[in-house]
């Protein structure tokens, strides 16, 4: 995966910044916009109307624990018709 197909995955999501060389290191928020070079982020932070451009190797994607994720479910008739066409 390239670059610039990481901060397509990452607009619109829940970010973490995880470089200590950033002053943000530690601070969560939301990705708004990728920038025209493809791989420069803009980030809203969450408790405060801060917002900084970021480089995309600077940041980690906030993923659900596993342990509380429940299945999804699509309701009967449409779980009949996924187990059905398996």
């Amino acid at each position: 995966m390239t670059i610039q197909q990481e901060a397509q995955l990452l607009l619109n999501n829940e970010v973490k910044v995880t470089d200590h060389r950033s002053e943000f290191c530690g601070r969560t928020g939301i990705v708004t916009r990728i920038m025209a070079d493809g791989r420069t982020l803009e980030v809203d932070f969450f408790g405060d109307s801060k917002q900084a451009f970021l480089d995309v190797t600077l940041v980690s994607e906030i993923r659900e624990l596993t342990k509380y994720r429940t299945e999804q479910s699509l309701g009967p008739i449409a779980n009949h018709l996924v187990k059905d066409t398996l």
